[in-house]
Parts: structure tokens; sequence; C-alpha cells
């Protein structure tokens, strides 16, 4: 069943992907395969493939010429105005699709098929079926101009001045060094990894709460990213699964308890993630996390009490 579902994953990917190629103008059955080469996420592909691809599209109601020599036998896209109805099992298979982008795609693919999306939905019959293949979850809550603009900084490392909606101030204007844009597949949501001097460590800033940049204050820093490491163990027998974070690897496995080792950035983050495990922590080897750790909890108690 997986394996079908990969299979049709990778299907409405590469079709997806090709009508991307035609959008942008006509492509010839060559240019299209090589591009297809380049994309990491694609398996490489036959001539019959891309023939197979052109006619789902065609089926779907796209009108595709199919060119001649004077034109080096490209294929020109001509949108056709009349709407496409879709059974749901054809509306399963985009999702299943959709899922597959989140799990292994980079948001930069993502954005370019949501444009293309909203230029397919403008075909489908059923309103209700085009809300659907729109239903990006969280991810559409970011301005996808900003994240652009905010992957180019990263890219650079950039240290910029942005405009922050955090909970406690709703129009904080906080200077950055940007580190990297991730996607979390935890909460679904999209973040902005940067160090900021107000705060110690790396800051993981929901990019949704990112209204504006307000001003760029220097270009390509050198980032020396202050990274600790810290070992603690929990219970074997777990009260829920473990899931270890991207920062984390077992190093000891024993019949009663399980030992860890944290390369964190965030001592904020480490501090959550170790309070998540409740009475099936036993064990941390810092002394300083092991004080965090105590005034976190003794502040929970007050506000509570």
């Amino acid at each position: 069943m997986l394996k079908t579902s990969n299979n049709i994953a990778q299907t409405g990917l590469r079709t997806l992907f090709v009508l991307q190629l035609l959008i942008k103008g006509p492509i010839s059955k060559n240019d299209i395969i090589e591009k297809i080469a380049q994309n990491p996420y694609l398996k490489n592909v036959a001539q019959d493939t891309i023939t197979l691809d052109i006619n789902t599209l065609k089926a779907a109601g796209f009108d595709i010429k199919t060119g001649n020599k004077s034109n080096g036998y490209c294929y020109e896209l001509k949108l056709n105005p009349i709407k496409i109805k879709l059974s749901k099992s054809e509306i399963q298979a985009i999702n299943i699709t959709k899922k597959a982008m989140f799990d292994f795609m980079d948001f930069r693919y993502i954005v370019n098929i949501y444009s293309t999306f909203e230029k397919i939905v403008k075909f489908i019959f059923s309103k209700e079926d085009a809300l659907s293949i729109l239903n990006f979850g969280n991810f559409l809550k970011v301005d996808f101009t900003l994240l652009k603009e905010l992957d180019v900084h990263c890219k650079h490392k950039n240290e910029i001045e942005i405009l922050y909606q955090s909970p406690k101030n709703p129009n904080e204007v906080l200077p950055v060094k940007c580190i990297e844009l991730k996607y979390s597949k935890k909460n679904d949501k999209m973040y902005l990894w940067c160090e900021a001097d107000k705060y110690e460590g790396v800051l993981y800033l929901r990019a949704d709460r990112i209204k504006k940049i307000v001003k760029i204050l220097k270009f390509n820093n050198e980032l020396k990213l202050n990274q600790k490491t810290v070992c603690y163990a929990i219970k074997r027998a777990q009260t829920s699964p473990l899931v270890l974070e991207d920062y984390e690897k077992i190093i000891k496995i024993t019949s009663n308890y399980i030992l860890i080792r944290a390369n964190y950035l965030n001592k904020f983050n480490l501090i959550q993630r170790l309070v998540s495990f409740g009475e099936d922590l036993i064990f941390v080897d810092s002394d300083e996390i092991k004080e965090e750790l105590k005034s976190f909890v003794q502040e929970i108690e007050e506000m509570y009490n």
C-alpha cells in the first residue's frame, strides 16, 4: 500500500512539474526530461512517460498543442475554460501528492507548486474541490513574497531588522542575524532560525508572525553558532513513544533507561523539551540545565498557586 501511495505521489508531482514548465512557455520533450533530471525530488523518465503525462493533462482539460519542426517540436499550453470535474479518487490522489510534498520537499518547491495549483483551480467545476486542492494548512499563513525575501537573507547570512508579532509584544522591532528557513512537520509551520543579541542562543521565530522586513543592517555575516552539549536519561518504559529531535542522538539503551545526547543551540527550547518528559526524565548531566529546570518548574507552580 505504501509503495502504491509513493507511486501515485511521484506521478502526481511529476505531472504538476510538467504543467509548471508548460505554463512558463513552449518547451520540447527533451527539455522537459532534462528539467526533471535536475529536480532532486523526481526520478528520471523516458520520452514515453512524458507523452503519458501530456496526455494526462489533456484528459484533465488542458489544451496542449504538439509542436513541429518550425518551433523545435515544442509543446505549447493553451488553458481551456472548460470546467474540470474530479472524482473522489482523483482528489485523493492530489491530497496524497500534497502530503508527499510536505514530507520530503523543500519549501521552495511547495511555494512554486501552490502557485501552479492557484492557476489550475480556476478550471475546477466544484468550488469545494477547488478549496480542498488549495488547502495547504498553516503554510498559507506565511506571505510567500516575504518568505522568498527571508530565504535570500538566510542564503547570504544577512543581519536584518524585522517587525515581529510575539505573544508578549505585538509590534517588536527585532534585529536578527539570519541563519536558515525551516519547515516543522510537528506543527505545520515555517520558522526563521536566527540569532539576536537581545536573546541567548539561536531563536526559532514563526515566519507567519514576521510582519515585514524593516531594513537590512549588514550583509554577509560570518556566524559562529555557540552549540552546547548535554546528556540526559529517560525511563525505558515511557508513557508515550520516544521521537527524537534533529539535535538528539541515543548513545545508550539499558533495561531501565535510555541515555540521549543533545547538541542544542537554544536553551529555552531544550528546557521545554526536557520538561515535556515529566517524571520520565531521571538524569541530566549539566548543573546549569538542572538549575534552569528547577526555576522553570517553580515558575509554573507559582503561576498555578
